[in-house]
């Protein structure tokens, strides 16, 4: 029973609940008691050391503890061999999805690549469009007024023909610029070329140089292979860039005719209203209209795919890193996959800033880690240090590990929970100056901080919520009555 509300919690919290080895080398899961000690410092033990949970029973409990919090593999899986099959058919998989996403934006980016504005400016267009549509409809409008938004159709699109024509003559340009350079280029190669075979021909007469292993011309010849090396990546590149130029070009050729074509359908639709009545230019001056929202609609529809498919590639791309994270440290030292020393990293950086933020003296900055997370402060870990030293030590920790575990976007444990940490010997205002920039954490990571106190009074705001005991006791108040 104790096993499946675990594991409806973990799964509910979003965690990934892994088969662990036990100190006995059994099988053991994690459980709330094993986890929760991270986010809660009770005021008898939560303050001695980074991590006091009720028991330790798993094997490098501390190090899963974090590695499950943070989403890592786990250090010890108790199921390895059937987990490494696993990891590997979904790192599988997620490549095939990776692979899938990259061509669909690839097809979504070509049909957007001819427009030029963003999805904010074509909104904007359709909110214009759409007030001509009510002027027209709602305010009288005459045949002129009709005549006048067409003529305003027309201007728009010659002034975009323009725009499309003025970016078409740029890349001809550039394209024309880069071909020039591409042809002294291959000079400078067929230079090089001519420079080496020269060298052969010298070092064929034994008059030059008659020994079996002349190095009369070698630094030539190594100076030669760097320059021809040099040159064709340069001529690589250039082609490549050369190509794009060249399919970005018969897009805007596209777009021109597309437009120009509407141009003169525009044009043909102006001269013909002249002739008509009032009312049959209105409902075809309307229709126009709608038929440019419907356009611009389209091109935003277009943009937000892109948009959309991009973001969603960003996120496969981060499971897919995770995945191959987890299949690796099957096959190699698992303290050294590369999400894990990222994490180490970041969490040095936030474990500096928030021994700073308590004002920790007379510990070292030159912070490591062993097993994973337990920090060495030059040559001391925090079980060595003492009162209030030890304490600030603790507080920013726990403060450093909520910052890196709520660093993604997956959810958690979003709250930190301390048992009146005044008792501890920490001044007033250094504690008043963690707290507001743990409520700074807060706004920034959907956190929630819950503490409690005697001596030491936070002073909040509209944002907070102060609970205060009712019932009287021997020295203070108390939330429970002894009646």
């Amino acid at each position: 029973m104790k096993k499946n509300i675990h594991y409806f919690l973990f799964d509910w919290l979003g965690f990934e609940v892994s088969n662990l080895v036990a100190t006995d080398n059994k099988l053991s899961l994690p459980y709330l008691s094993t986890l929760l000690p991270i986010f809660y410092l009770d005021q008898d033990a939560g303050y001695s050391d980074i991590y006091a949970p009720p028991k330790k029973f798993i094997k490098d409990q501390f190090s899963e503890m974090i590695r499950m919090a943070i989403g890592l593999p786990e250090k010890n899986s108790f199921d390895a061999k059937k987990e490494q099959f696993k990891a590997k058919e979904k790192l599988d998989s997620l490549d095939r999805q990776v692979e899938s996403n990259a061509r669909q934006i690839e097809l979504a980016k070509q049909n957007v690549a001819a427009i030029s504005k963003t999805s904010k400016e074509l909104n904007e267009e359709i909110h214009v469009i759409e007030s001509d549509i009510y002027r027209l409809k709602d305010t009288g409008a005459n045949h002129d007024d009709s005549i006048n938004v067409l003529d305003r159709l027309i201007s728009k699109n010659i002034e975009a023909i323009r725009d499309v024509s003025s970016e078409f003559n740029e890349i001809s340009k550039r394209m024309q610029s880069v071909s020039r350079i591409i042809h002294e280029i291959n000079t400078e190669v067929e230079a090089l070329n001519l420079n080496e075979e020269a060298k052969r021909v010298f070092l064929s007469f034994k008059e030059i140089c008659s020994a079996s292993h002349c190095q009369l011309f070698s630094f030539s010849s190594e100076s030669y292979s760097k320059n021809l090396l040099y040159l064709k990546d340069q001529i690589k590149d250039l082609e490549r860039n050369s190509e794009i130029d060249k399919i970005k070009s018969e897009q805007l050729l596209n777009q021109k005719l597309i437009l120009e074509n509407g141009l003169q359908l525009l044009v043909e639709e102006r001269n013909s209203a002249l002739q008509k009545s009032e009312i049959s230019v209105l409902v075809d001056t309307i229709s126009e209209l709608k038929n440019q929202i419907f356009s611009l609609q389209s091109q935003c529809a277009d943009i937000d795919k892109v948009e959309f498919l991009e973001k969603k590639h960003v996120e496969i791309l981060s499971d897919r890193n995770r995945a191959l994270d987890k299949y690796e440290s099957f096959s190699k030292l698992r303290s050294s996959i590369p999400e894990l020393v990222r994490a180490r990293a970041d969490m040095r950086q936030y474990y500096l800033n928030w021994l700073d933020i308590l004002l920790t003296k007379n510990i070292s900055r030159d912070i490591t880690f062993k097993d994973d997370f337990t920090p060495v402060l030059g040559n001391e870990t925090i079980s060595q240090l003492k009162g209030s030293t030890r304490t600030r030590a603790v507080l920013a920790y726990h403060a450093a590990i909520l910052e890196l575990i709520l660093s993604d976007s997956r959810p958690h444990f979003r709250f930190m929970i301390l048992d009146t940490p005044k008792q501890h010997e920490i001044h007033n205002d250094d504690l008043d100056h963690y707290l507001k920039e743990l409520k700074s954490l807060c706004q920034k990571l959907n956190l929630q901080i819950i503490f409690s106190t005697t001596e030491y009074h936070y002073v909040g705001d509209e944002n907070d919520k102060e609970w205060n005991p009712l019932y009287p006791g021997e020295k203070q108040n108390m939330f429970l009555s002894m009646a």
